[in-house]
């Protein structure tokens, strides 16, 4: 029996899309890089990875690391330096350390198209619809010759 070799059990399920998610943002790894200036057992107040207290308050509460693989917290923003924070660490932090959030900065994108992403239209619609020629078929219908860069001959 196919039962008794197969613990688990599978669901095949049939269905229909309605739309698909045409929203995308696209983000780039951003690591910002502070120093203890003040050890205490768990606890370091850490300089030079913000500029405010402002910024402070917008990563509180997220995981920080350091080089030498100590987890940690934003706890809170001081008053002085501008931009230090106070920070926990599961374990006793060195002066040597360099401490690291990594966040996600997005990056826009300039459009050239306008992506089709969905072709949920009514039955009289899609029949009708066009999408848009590239380039070689507007050469081949309009008879324009692609120009050869001589440095690209043998």
């Amino acid at each position: 029996r196919s039962s008794d070799l197969t613990p688990e059990f599978r669901i095949a399920a049939t269905g229909v899309v309605l739309d698909l998610d045409k929203s995308i943002t696209v983000v780039k790894k951003l690591k910002l890089i502070g120093y203890p200036y003040k050890i205490y057992k768990n606890t370091a107040f850490i300089k030079g990875m913000f500029n405010s207290a402002l910024e402070v308050a917008k990563f509180e509460g997220s995981s920080i690391r350091s080089v030498s693989g100590i987890r940690g917290q934003i706890k809170k923003a001081l008053r002085t330096p501008e931009g230090g924070f106070r920070a926990t660490f599961e374990d006793k932090l060195l002066m040597s350390d360099i401490v690291i959030v990594r966040t996600w900065y997005p990056v826009s994108l300039p459009k050239f198209y306008n992506p089709v992403t969905s072709l949920l239209m009514p039955v009289g619609e899609k029949e009708t619809w066009m999408g848009m020629k590239t380039t070689g078929q507007l050469r081949h219908e309009l008879g324009v010759k692609l120009k050869q860069n001589k440095d690209s001959l043998y």
